[in-house]
């Protein structure tokens, strides 16, 4: 045998052995592209089950204490005709329910979806806002909100002032 016939049969190998080699990286490619479309749809369903689980808790404290649910009707009357000690759970009870909500806004955002994907809680929201006890408590409260979600709620009660 001569080495050009050497040469010739290392050049084909090589050729398959990159052949192969593509083909390998192009199975991978394809393995990974499959499980990471798998992981954001399993973290998408992770962020809607914290929503829910949220929002069910507080629902759940309102059903089981009709006390709490009569001060949030108290409150969303009037915050500053509450007493002291009211005001304060008032306040609690609000964190709690903004606190879910940013929670879900934020999680939202996170998954690469823009604040426009947020019509359905952004009718709670207007809800909420709507009541003048929760206007009141806001203007006398700081709430310690991530910036995006002070800009979404800053920009839900400007629209909800201009509907009064």
């Amino acid at each position: 045998m001569n080495w050009e016939a050497v040469g010739a049969i290392a050049e084909a190998a090589g050729a398959v052995a990159i052949f192969v080699s593509l083909v390998y990286v192009a199975v991978q490619i394809r393995q990974n592209t499959r499980q990471l479309s798998l992981s954001v749809e399993a973290n998408e369903l992770a962020a809607l089950e914290r929503t829910i689980e949220s929002s069910s808790h507080i629902r759940e404290l309102l059903v089981l204490h009709p006390e709490l649910a009569q001060l949030l009707l108290s409150g969303y009357e009037s915050y500053n005709e509450l007493e002291a000690s009211e005001q304060f759970r008032f306040g609690m009870l609000l964190r709690n329910i903004f606190s879910a909500m940013q929670g879900a806004y934020i999680r939202q955002l996170s998954v690469g979806h823009g604040s426009q994907d947020f019509e359905g809680s952004k009718r709670v929201l207007d809800d909420i806002l709507l009541n003048r006890g929760v206007r009141e408590w806001l203007e006398s409260s700081d709430p310690d909100w991530r910036p995006a979600f002070q800009e979404f709620v800053d920009l839900r009660l400007e629209a909800i002032k201009q509907q009064l």
